[in-house]
Parts: C-alpha cells; sequence; structure tokens
C-alpha cells in the first residue's frame, strides 16, 4: 500500500481552511490531512509537533512575512515543505518566500487560483522531497515518510449546526478524559460565555470532586420521573457552567445502566435527549470506559468525539480498540466527526504525536487528525486536588483546550484571539483564589 503524504493545511479561519483549501483534499487519496491550523498560534504550536510533509498555508494566517518565514525555516530539520498562498495585498512578499528554494516549493496568489489544483501541488512537492531525502542519505522512504494519518472521506467536511453535542472517551484508564471534558466545558461556558452543560457519566462522578460540586441532584432524578422537569432539576451549576452528575449510588448507577433500549422514557439516551432543549450550544459527556449503556447511550446521542490518549503502547492499543469497536457497537459518527487528544505528552513519552498517528494508521489505515496536544503539566493534579477548575491553574491545558474549540467550533478563532489578547496585560486569564488547606 503507497503511503500517504501528510499534509498540515493552515490559514486565517476556518472560511479559509474548511471551505476553501480543504474540499480540495478531501477526495485525493495520496494525501492524509494530519491537523488543521486556524490562526498563527495554533500553527506555530502545531508545525513542530505533527512535523507534516507539507505544509499548504495561506499566509494571512501569520502577523507578517516575516514571521513566516521564521516558523517554515525550521521544516528543514525534518524535510518538509512548503507551499505559501499569498492573499490578495500580499504579493511584495512573493520575492522573499522564493528565496528559500529548500523549504518553499511554491508560491501562489489566491486571485483566480484554483483550489482543486492545490492537491496535486501538495502531492509533487512532497513526492520531489522524499526523492530528494532518499538520493542525499540513501535511506529508505520508510524512514522519512509517514504512513495515511488523518484520514478524511471523499467529499466536503460537513457542516454541524445546532448544538455540539460532543463525546469525551478513552478505554485506558488514567488518560485524562475527565480533565479534557471538564476543561473544554470551562473554557467554553466562563470564559468564552458559550452556554454549555456537562455531564460526567463516571462511577463515581469526577466533576463532584474536581469541582467541588455534590452527587445530588443527579440524573436518579429524570430516571425516577422521566421528563424535561426532572432533568431540568438536576442541574447543579459552577460560575456560568451547567453540570449534571451520574447517580453515586452503586445500585442506583447499575440500574439506570440496565436500561439497554434507547427509546425507553427512562433510558440514558432518554436523559440526554431531554436536556437538549435549544439553549445550549455545546454539550459535553465525560464517559466511563466500560462499554455499557452509561459510554453507548451518549455516543449514540453525540455529533463529535474526542478520543483521549496519552503517547503510551498502552494508549496506543486502547485508541486501536476504540476506533474499531465503534462500528461494532452501534455508533453512527462519520468519521471527518472524530478526533484524538493526546494528553500528558513530555519528552520522555514513548512516541511523538506523528509517530503514534502512523501506528494507528499502519494497523487501522486511517486515523483521526489530532485537535489538541496538551503537555504534561503536575498544576493539573494539584488543581483537582484543591477542588478548582484545572483551566484556572495550567496554561498547558488552556492552550490545549482553546486548539480543540478552534477545530469543533467554526468562526471562534477571532473570539479565541481577542480573550487572549485581553488578558495580556496586568490582569492573567489564569484566575488564582487562595486555598486553605484543612
Amino acid at each position: 500500500m503507497a503511503q500517504k503524504l501528510s499534509v498540515l493545511l493552515a490559514g486565517p479561519g476556518h472560511e479559509v481552511v474548511n471551505y476553501q483549501m480543504m474540499p480540495a483534499f478531501l477526495s485525493d487519496n495520496r494525501l492524509a490531512v494530519a491537523g488543521q491550523a486556524m490562526n498563527w498560534d495554533v500553527l506555530k504550536s502545531q508545525l513542530p509537533v505533527y512535523k507534516p510533509e507539507v505544509l499548504v498555508v495561506q499566509a494571512g494566517v501569520a502577523p507578517g512575512p516575516d514571521e513566516l518565514i521564521n516558523l517554515v525555516s525550521g521544516m528543514q530539520a525534518w524535510n518538509g515543505v512548503t507551499l505559501v498562498l499569498l492573499p490578495p495585498g500580499a504579493t511584495g512578499a512573493r520575492g522573499a518566500f522564493e528565496n528559500m528554494p529548500g523549504v518553499v516549493a511554491g508560491v501562489h496568489s489566491t486571485e483566480g487560483l484554483n483550489f482543486g489544483e492545490l492537491p496535486a501541488l501538495a502531492y509533487s512537492a512532497g513526492e520531489t522531497a522524499r526523492a530528494r531525502l532518499m538520493k542525499v542519505s540513501a535511506a529508505p522512504v520508510m524512514a522519512a515518510a509517514p504512513a495515511g494519518v488523518g484520514y478524511m472521506p471523499p467529499g466536503l467536511q460537513p457542516v454541524l449546526t445546532g448544538t455540539k453535542r460532543i463525546a469525551v472517551l478513552s478505554h485506558a484508564g488514567g488518560a485524562g478524559v475527565s480533565t479534557v471534558a471538564e476543561g473544554l466545558a470551562y473554557e467554553l461556558a466562563v470564559r468564552l460565555s458559550i452556554r454549555t452543560l456537562l455531564f460526567s457519566l463516571g462511577m463515581p462522578a469526577a466533576a463532584a470532586s474536581h469541582l467541588r460540586l455534590r452527587y445530588i441532584p443527579s440524573m436518579t432524578e429524570f430516571f425516577e420521573r422521566p421528563g424535561r422537569a426532572s432533568i431540568q432539576s438536576a442541574i447543579q451549576r459552577l460560575e456560568g457552567l451547567d453540570v449534571i452528575v451520574a447517580p453515586d449510588n452503586s445500585l442506583e448507577y447499575l440500574r439506570m445502566g440496565q436500561v439497554v433500549d434507547t427509546a425507553a422514557p427512562n433510558s440514558i439516551y432518554a436523559g440526554l435527549t431531554a436536556a437538549e432543549d435549544g439553549s445550549y450550544a455545546a454539550m459535553i459527556m465525560d464517559l466511563p470506559g466500560a462499554e455499557t449503556p452509561w459510554m453507548l447511550h451518549p455516543l449514540y446521542f453525540a455529533n463529535q468525539l474526542l478520543i483521549v490518549a496519552r503517547p503510551t503502547m498502552a494508549d496506543l492499543f486502547a485508541t486501536r480498540h476504540t476506533l474499531s469497536a465503534l462500528n461494532i457497537l452501534g455508533s453512527k459518527l462519520p468519521r471527518e466527526s472524530i478526533y484524538l487528544v493526546l494528553n500528558q505528552v513530555s519528552e520522555a513519552s514513548a512516541f511523538t504525536p506523528r509517530q503514534f498517528l502512523e501506528e494507528l494508521a499502519s494497523a487501522l489505515d486511517w486515523s483521526p487528525p489530532i485537535a489538541a496536544v496538551i503537555e504534561h503539566d503536575p498544576n493539573i493534579l494539584a488543581a483537582q486536588n484543591q477542588r478548582v477548575p484545572a483551566v484556572t491553574r495550567s496554561e498547558k491545558l488552556t492552550r490545549g483546550v482553546r486548539q480543540i474549540i478552534s477545530n469543533l467550533f467554526p468562526g471562534m478563532e477571532n473570539t479565541l484571539s481577542q480573550t487572549q489578547e485581553n488578558n495580556n496585560g496586568s490582569k492573567s486569564v489564569f484566575r488564582m483564589p487562595k486555598f486553605r488547606l484543612g
């Protein structure tokens, strides 16, 4: 099987990346989109982590030509090449990019550009770089080329409308599912003022301990009296975030998990449906790892999935199991709605993000793109032990959560950038309330 070229697409916003660039790449089975960067900060963080063979970048994503030149020059370290697209008014920078023949494989104006020709240009540039490396180093292509990663099926990636129903899952214990789900929900609701409902569905519900919530009320309210009013009565509130937790009583939890039929009025699926009253922009579901209705019903309900994994051999096998099991378990999620989140990444990790994707792709012939890479940070555990939202204590977690938001919520780039700018002054976005032990 021919190895796919890994491509990173970058530009200023979803309109450029998803609607101008992406459609042309989805139907080309020679290429694999390993990631998408919709703003400058995301591009700077993703490029050295993903190490794509080809970067296709609309130059408007960068603050200026010099900054972009400095960034892409680092691609020489892994024999990567770049196609630079110049927006109107930026053609004066053409000469500066053309003077980088070892890294920049082509410079094109977006005025009159046929975006359908970009995949062929990217493939040609990547194959040329592969051949150059093989000629110089006499190393086999396998040493430099990744396997097919970031599978995207033919056709335009669908635009999800209405409520984002996001399931967060891992079959590996301790991967950080609750950390990611709670961080994403808090960031959306409290910092970005996006009405969000978090379901903490483990046994016991992690949000109760992490966010200083109670175990009562819980989803028991709904199961005893099915209906929208009952699910509303189960809601607890943390600042601007709404939270519903699973019951803490083991017998209740098991009894509710025995309702397998999603059409039953007291099923977990019915409870999720009752909570979707049209007022929430996002519903985040923190799922347990056991394949019971507490996992399966939210998967049926979800329209997007985040698979959380550490870059370890155990989590690689767990992720492969998750991806293989989705069809067996009856999930109807399309592949373009599934993302990976690599958590607790450090220099000591067994795999780099690129290696992790390669291993998945070699086993399954596809791999979801990585929505975020979250570095290991002891501040996260410290915050959870003090029962405060971890994103208020960890810049690394916040960066990762914002990468997820940038991928899942089109049009949020300006809001994210503005929020960051507003907090670059004297008042930090990371609020540090005082605590007393004991």
